[in-house]
């Protein structure tokens, strides 16, 4: 049985990346691979017990001190690290995999020391960007991405969610390899309703932030004009209730699970919006992430309308695929001829047969698995 370890924020539902890798590890599982973790402390394991989970020792007796801006007590913690993850298995497991953390690349350190040590090749996944984050802590940036470039060198496979995200790292060409985030890829096929025809809903889903709202509020005013409404699927905070108060947006809390947001949204909306902001100065990361609800929600088969800057990650892919329904953030004039074809069966089964052709073929599930599990052992 080939045995892979991961090391990183403990895999659970939700949203964001400790989602995807619960979906590549479960599929792993399901293939007979044997799985072990060794998580963050203090997150849920409730998504991981049928996997043995292992926790880092903060210290032991005989340990130095760990200091983490201090390159000699670091190195050595980290070789004691690699060590006791060691003496966690009788054997050496075949790969290791971890998720470059946005907020901690701690634990794929320890995954590249281990790695070294048992002599196993390294996968690491990464989905963003950390200086493009507000709360990236600038005092020690540089030492932060030496690390994050010493773990990428060491590392025998790494898959970046975009091309942009790549070309952030100074690596060999064939290192930069890119894999879109894995959806669930279960959603019933939404199918066109008469009701369309009167008042389409375009619904939005997902996390939003203080700089979405002035678009919002623009494409709110458009879709409306156009004869749609909009709704927002995401948590309430102060500017949405702001918002819905003041323009005609509709909000709906977030499902516990994305089984239930897929079926809302392919049983409810006649489309969907992925939309950012109008200028990536006000959201750095969109530069380099790509949204995941994009990939996630397109097996609903629900015409999708692309919002975002043309230096976006989104933006970068919807000209390298030719993508139709996508308009920079500053020019919304065709919202409207969007919102009227959904009203018509035809032209939305047209969209609708696109976006299911981009969930059948680069954001398949079994597709995007297949080239992680198929590198894993990789070591050349």
């Amino acid at each position: 049985m080939t045995h892979v370890v991961y090391f990183g924020q403990t895999p659970d539902l939700g949203t964001g990346s400790p989602i995807i890798l619960l979906r590549h590890l479960r599929r792993l599982a399901a293939n007979g691979w044997k799985i072990s973790v060794v998580g963050e402390s203090g997150q849920s394991a409730n998504n991981t017990q049928d996997w043995p989970l292992f926790h880092l020792s903060l210290r032991k007796p005989w340990w130095p001190p760990f200091r983490p801006d201090n390159a000699l007590l670091r190195g050595v913690r980290m070789r004691l690290w690699a060590r006791e993850c060691a003496g966690f298995f009788k054997q050496a497991p075949q790969a290791v995999l971890t998720y470059m953390s946005l907020y901690s690349e701690l634990h794929s350190e320890v995954a590249a020391h281990y790695a070294l040590r048992c002599g196993a090749p390294l996968t690491v996944i990464v989905h963003d960007y950390p200086p493009d984050f507000p709360d990236f802590p600038s005092q020690n940036a540089q030492a932060v991405l030496r690390r994050q470039h010493w773990i990428l060198r060491n590392a025998r496979n790494i898959w970046f969610v975009s091309p942009e995200l790549a070309d952030k790292y100074d690596l060999p060409a064939e290192k930069k390899k890119v894999l879109p985030p894995i959806p669930e890829g279960c959603a019933t096929p939404a199918r066109w309703r008469a009701a369309f025809a009167e008042k389409p809903l375009i619904l939005y889903a997902g996390y939003s932030y203080p700089a979405q709202i002035p678009l919002f509020r623009k494409l709110a005013r458009a879709i409306d004009a156009a004869g749609g409404r909009l709704m927002i699927l995401s948590r309430k905070t102060p500017e949405i209730e702001a918002l819905c108060a003041t323009e005609p947006v509709e909000h709906r809390a977030l499902f516990a699970t994305n089984r239930e947001a897929l079926d809302f949204v392919s049983s409810t909306a006649a489309a969907l919006l992925v939309s950012y902001c109008e200028r990536v100065e006000e959201m750095p990361w969109i530069t380099t992430s790509f949204p995941s609800k994009f990939a996630e929600f397109s097996h609903a088969g629900l015409p999708t309308l692309l919002v975002a800057p043309q230096t976006s990650a989104i933006g970068g892919w919807a000209r390298r695929a030719s993508y139709p329904d996508y308009v920079d953030g500053g020019q919304l004039h065709s919202v409207a001829a969007f919102v009227e074809a959904l009203k018509s069966e035809a032209a939305w089964n047209q969209k609708s047969e696109l976006v299911t052709r981009f969930a059948q073929t680069e954001f398949n599930p079994h597709v995007i698995h297949a080239a992680l599990e198929s590198q894993l052992t990789n070591s050349q």
